[in-house]
């Protein structure tokens, strides 16, 4: 794939986390419990590591949008390493931990800044993580069987992660 190619499969990735955040704004940031559908995504870090940096780029431009400006560097580290674990990881169900174990990076960062509790904080961060996790798992296990968009993504094959998903 050229170099050209790759920053275009990084800036489209990064572009459907950026518009699916802000456009579902409400639910992406709301309250308590923010339901990030956007993070879905991330299962395509746990297939390719390429899309480690679309998925962080994607996180941090969205933060623009969020609550502070620290965000931007806290939220993408925070999804930085969580796709980077979910690559790691070998089984596509024991990923979902990651970003959910993240979110206490989030609540740490709303007790520093707004001295919220850090365990409430951290508890519905990650109810709001979990429940999209779980969504999107059962979402891209469908998608991953789908072998033209696997192509269509440069999914290289064989690929062993694929290949262990249960798809029954």
């Amino acid at each position: 794939m050229s170099r050209t190619n790759k920053l275009v499969k990084i800036a489209i990735v990064a572009a459907i986390y950026i518009v699916s955040t802000i456009a579902l704004g409400q639910l992406s940031y709301w309250g308590p419990i923010g339901l990030r559908v956007s993070e879905m995504l991330n299962f395509l870090a746990f297939i390719d590591p390429f899309y480690i940096i679309s998925l962080t780029v994607g996180c941090a431009v969205a933060n623009f949008y969020s609550f502070s400006i620290v965000d931007v560097f806290v939220g993408s580290f925070a999804t930085l390493l969580a796709t980077y674990a979910m690559w790691k990881t070998k089984n596509m169900l024991v990923s979902v931990i990651w970003p959910v174990l993240g979110s206490a990076i989030i609540a740490e960062e709303l007790h520093v800044l707004y001295k919220v509790p850090f365990f409430y904080t951290f508890f519905t961060q990650a109810l709001g993580e979990l429940i999209v996790m779980v969504l999107g798992y059962f979402v891209f296990k469908k998608i991953f069987k789908n072998t033209a968009f696997l192509d269509r993504m440069k999914i290289k094959f064989p690929n062993k992660k694929i290949d262990n998903i249960k798809f029954n």
